[in-house]
Parts: structure tokens; C-alpha cells; sequence
């Protein structure tokens, strides 16, 4: 256990420091439409490439504002005319066509933002597509004063002012000419909106919002991913909580989600490249009342909500089902989705950028190839059938009790299968390989080759098997491939270990009347164990997201000759766990 304790921490550890680098780079392009004078917009997503100069390249835009908050508490002002690059409240960004461009001080754009952009009074309406990573709503709000802000609105039915902050009292939509809400016209005018429950809120739009106090909440709609901004998976994670609460205190909300690909990558920059979809599962209770893992639909799932209700629902990524991928760039690939929040009306939609990566990633950022189930695998076999020794068939009988021992599997990067009879876990500081500078925890296949430095010592050892060196087994793994482990352990007939071989016996010392040791199986015999570890299909392994990727189980299957004339034939089940990623064996032969 305390073995298990310290691989599992080690692999958590590795995860918290690699996983930044993973990006959550679910892309989407939002299409924002441009009129000439002054336009209040949103940001939906981070754009890629954020640089003003990139984005707005060969465009009649003459001017990009945004407000910096270090110089003022007060949000915005209504009258964009009075804007001068010069003001210490604003950044600025002007085109190098622009006299004044040495005064820019707005470089790049920020997803989540709010933006005032000009556009030159004799250019025609455009769209801007902007290619971005999918964010989740994050609006930083401010007491007294006006906010220019943009919402999670859907464009199919988009709420009403009035609507989307019913029940949100730190902003008050009631007092119709005195509303603190504005819209901004093209003339850079604000508009005061006097019928918000007329009024329509517009996707990628930006309004002036005055609050009493920062609400709350962001929308009637809460969602917390587990990871804080994203469902990000890794490539070690199995399981990932999805939060959605009705922030709403007097009625119910039904919420939708469905599951959408990810955009693929822009063709400039290190982001990985997109290899497919994330395969999702979802814990669910059947008909029995039974806790068991699903496919996530294809046409999504919804759940109604009472008032203040909150739904945590459990997610799973299938890694034995991600779809083949070859990167074709030095940026490597990842699997990207994008999770939809909406209600039952399509008026309000939250993002959820879910993301997972292939075990190899967490092993080496060159393109070598690895496999998807490397690392130590640590379980039980339960022998529960046997044949009977009067027969010389393999017809198998019930025994009259199960017999259980350990089992011990090492898959390394190339994913080559080893039956271990011990393994030694230990914290070795003579280890210095990138990115490990200071040591790293390794697996030792014999307690005899540990160096000298070596810590925190843990063992596993199996007393199944003889001590042997590591065993090669034949096959795969994982289901879909080769579906079996096949293998072999030799106790020769001189081998202490042997159950035949007795030193001080005249018959069993494997030694002729003169003492001298035979050089060949005569006195004892040779015992070969044949092992097979067939894969098969358990209860509802499809969905479940743990088979295939950190537990496998299956049949065993052993033939044992030389104990007796005939062959002895066991057979039962094993059930494997992973425990640790490391996919290097010291100790063993090439």
C-alpha cells in the first residue's frame, strides 16, 4: 500500500507540473460585425494570434480602446469622443498608418475582454473572424460606476436585460429612464436602454452595465469545471467534475449539454494539433439504481434544475478509444472538444474547453512512438478451476476452494510486456535525465542493483513466481490489439527453487553415485509454466473509462508440466491495475 501511496503521488506530482503545457487549446472562431464609426465588442475567446497589428492587419480600423483599471475605478465613459491616446485610463492601439501610432500602448487583445474599436466612416460593414481559445465567462465587475461588459448569450434566442439579471439584485433594470444600462450607437453615443425587457442582449456585444455591488454570480447559469477554467484531462487523469448550478431562487432551469469538436489549430505557433474529439463517458444511475458509466450521447444530455440547485455530474475520457493520430509537426497533438452549456430556451451559452493527451506526451516531447498503456500494472489472479489429475484431457473442474497470489506487469515505451516476479520503487538522485535534474523515482527489477544513494526504498514482489529475471511476454495489453499476454517461466532442473531438487537426498541432489553434478534433467525434472492473460469484455466496459486505460481484466490460463506425466491445466481470472507511468525497467537486459 505504501508503495501504491508513493507511485500514485509521484505520477499527481508530474501531472501538476507538466499539465500547464498543455495550453486547453479548444479553438472556435467568433464572427464579429463591424459598422463604420464606433463599435462596443466582446471577446468571446483568447485570440490567436493576439497582436493588434495581426488581427486588424489591412482593415479600416483606425482605433482599438480598452480601458486600463490601475488608473480608474470607474469603468468607462459613455462619450468615446473625448478619448485621447494620451489618457492614462485607456490603452490605445493605432494603426502605423496613424501620425500618433508612437502613443499605442495596446499591443495584444485579451479573451474575456471588452473592447471600443473605431472604424473609418467611409468603409463599408465587415465581419471579423477572430479564431480564439474558448474561455469561460469571467467578468471582473465594479461597484458604482459603469461596466463594459459582454455576456454568455445564445444567438438563437438571446435574453432581454430584463431577463438575464431577474434575479440578480445588485443590478436593477426597473427604473426605466434612470436605467444604469447603455448600448453604444455609431457615433460613439451611449444609448440608455429604457425598455430592457424589450431590449435584446447580442452575443460578441458590449454594454455599459451599472452595479450597486459585484453580483454574484456570472449568468443564471454557474458552471464550474473541476480544473477551475477547463476539463483538462492531461494524460493522466481518468475522471473530471462538471458543476452547473441554477443560480436562479425562484424557478427551476433545464440545462442542456452537448458535445462539439474542437476548431482545428492555427497554422502559425506551438499549439498542438487537434488529433479528434475527446471520447467522453458519464456516471450515471440505472434502472436498478446502480451506479455505471455511459457513452456520452451524441445528442447530449439535460437535467432540470430547481432553484439554487446544483448538478455535479462526473466525466470520464475512454483513452482506449481515441482515434489513431500521426502529428505531422514538431508541435505534437492533443484531443479537443467543446463542452455547450445551454437552457431548455437556447438563450444563454457557456463554453467548456475539454482536453486530453496521450500517456506518451508525459514521457517525451520527441515524436518516438509509445505506448498508451506503459507503466507498472500490479493486481491478483484467482485460480478457480483445474483439471483432473486421472485424465490426461484439459477439461477443467471447479476446485474446491479459489487460490490468489500477485501479479506484477511492466509495459515500457516501445510497449513491450514483462512479467515481474519484484520491482523496486526508489528515489534515485544519481538519475539526472532531462527534466529531472535532481534525481527522479525509478523502478529497479532487482533490489540488488540499487545504487548505493538510493531512498525511499518500496518493493513489490510476487511469491507466485521464482526469482527470475523479468519474463518478455508476447502480445499487447490493451483490448483491440492483440487481445492476449502470452509468456513463459523456467525452473530448471538445477535451480534452487525447484521442488525436486534436494541436497541432502540421494535421488532428488541432482548428482550421480560420484558426487558430480549432472548436466541435465535426470534426477529432477525441468517445470515450465505456460501463462496466458486473455483481455475480455466486463460489465459495461465499453463506457467505462477506467478499462483499457489504468484496469484490465481478464482470463488466466496456465499449463504446468514436469510436476507430473501429464501437463497440469489452471485457469481463473486476473484483474491489473496501473499504479505508475514510469515506462523505464532498470536492471534488465536489452
Amino acid at each position: 500500500m505504501k508503495a501504491r501511496a508513493v507511485l500514485v503521488a509521484c505520477s499527481v506530482a508530474l501531472y501538476l507540473v507538466l499539465a500547464p503545457g498543455l495550453c486547453r487549446a479548444q479553438w472556435l472562431t467568433q464572427r464579429i460585425t463591424l459598422v463604420p464609426g464606433w463599435n462596443a465588442v466582446y471577446l468571446e475567446g483568447q485570440p490567436e494570434p493576439s497582436g493588434c497589428a495581426e488581427v486588424f492587419n489591412n482593415l479600416p480600423v483606425q482605433s482599438v480602446w480598452k480601458w486600463d483599471r490601475r488608473f480608474s475605478t470607474i469603468q468607462f465613459t459613455v462619450d468615446p469622443a473625448t478619448l485621447l491616446p494620451e489618457a492614462p485610463d485607456w490603452l490605445v492601439w493605432l494603426p502605423p498608418s496613424d501620425p500618433r501610432s508612437f502613443l499605442s500602448r495596446l499591443s495584444e487583445l485579451q479573451g474575456g475582454q471588452a473592447y471600443l474599436i473605431r472604424v473609418a466612416s467611409n468603409a463599408a460593414p465587415f465581419i471579423l473572424p477572430i479564431k480564439g481559445r474558448v474561455l469561460l465567462p469571467r467578468l471582473n465587475w465594479f461597484p458604482h460606476g459603469l461596466n463594459l461588459v459582454g455576456f454568455p448569450v445564445h444567438s438563437n434566442s438571446p435574453p432581454s436585460f430584463t431577463d438575464f439579471f431577474r434575479f440578480t439584485p445588485e443590478v436593477d433594470t426597473t427604473r426605466s429612464y434612470a436605467n444604469e444600462l447603455y448600448r453604444l450607437d455609431s457615433q460613439g453615443r451611449g444609448v440608455r436602454i429604457v425598455q430592457p425587457a424589450r431590449d435584446k442582449m447580442q452575443p460578441g456585444a458590449a454594454y455599459w452595465i451599472g452595479c450597486a455591488r459585484a453580483p454574484g454570480y456570472q449568468s443564471p447559469l454557474q458552471v464550474t469545471p473541476e480544473g477551475a477554467s477547463a476539463l483538462d484531462f492531461g494524460s493522466l487523469l481518468v475522471r473530471q467534475d462538471l458543476s452547473i448550478k441554477n443560480t436562479l431562487t425562484n424557478g427551476p432551469q433545464t440545462v442542456w449539454l452537448r458535445q462539439r469538436l474542437s476548431e482545428s489549430s492555427p497554422t502559425t505557433g506551438d499549439f498542438p494539433e487537434l488529433a479528434g474529439t475527446v471520447p467522453l463517458s458519464y456516471l450515471t444511475k440505472n434502472s436498478s439504481n446502480q451506479w455505471v458509466w455511459g457513452n456520452f450521447p451524441t445528442a447530449g444530455l439535460s437535467r432540470t434544475l430547481a432553484p439554487g440547485e446544483e448538478w455535479v455530474l462526473r466525466l470520464g475520457v475512454r483513452r482506449s478509444d481515441f482515434a489513431a493520430y500521426t502529428p505531422h509537426g514538431t508541435n505534437g497533438a492533443t484531443y479537443q472538444s467543446i463542452l455547450e452549456v445551454t437552457d431548455a430556451g437556447q438563450s444563454l451559452l457557456i463554453r467548456v474547453p475539454v482536453v486530453a493527451q496521450k500517456n506518451s506526451a508525459m514521457v517525451s516531447s520527441t515524436l518516438e512512438p509509445h505506448a498508451d498503456n506503459e507503466g507498472l500494472w500490479v493486481g491478483q489472479v484467482v485460480v478457480n478451476q483445474v483439471n483432473a489429475p486421472a485424465y490426461t484431457g484439459t477439461n477443467l473442474l471447479s476446485t474446491p476452494a479459489p487460490m490468489s497470489f500477485r501479479l506484477l506487469v511492466h509495459v515500457d515505451a516501445a510497449a513491450t510486456a514483462r512479467l515481474l516476479q519484484q520491482v523496486v520503487l526508489v528515489w534515485d538522485p544519481t538519475l539526472n535525465n532531462a527534466p529531472h535534474t535532481n534525481g527522479t523515482y525509478a523502478l529497479y527489477a532487482d533490489d540488488r542493483t540499487l545504487p548505493a544513494e538510493a531512498t525511499d526504498v518500496n518493493r513489490i514482489s510476487s511469491a507466485a513466481f521464482p526469482p527470475m529475471a523479468p519474463v518478455v511476454l508476447t502480445g499487447g495489453l490493451t483490448n483491440g490489439l492483440t487481445n492476449a499476454l502470452t509468456g513463459q517461466v523456467t525452473v530448471r532442473f538445477d535451480d534452487p527453487v525447484n521442488p525436486f531438487l534436494h541436497r541432502y537426498h540421494p535421488m532428488h541432489d541432482n548428482q550421480d553415485w560420484g558426487f558430480n553434478l549432472y548436466t541435465n534433467a535426470v534426477e529432477t525434472p525441468t517445470i515450465v509454466r505456460d501463462l496466458t492473460l486473455t483481455l475480455v469484455t466486463v460489465t459495461n466496459a465499453a463506457a467505462n473509462p477506467y478499462n483499457g486505460a489504468d484496469r484490465v481484466s481478464g482470463v488466466y490460463q496456465e499449463t504446468l508440466s514436469g510436476l507430473r506425466a501429464q501437463p497440469i491445466v489452471m485457469q481463473g481470472v486476473f484483474s491489473l491495475q496501473r499504479i505508475s507511468q514510469i515506462n523505464t525497467l532498470i536492471g534488465i537486459t536489452p
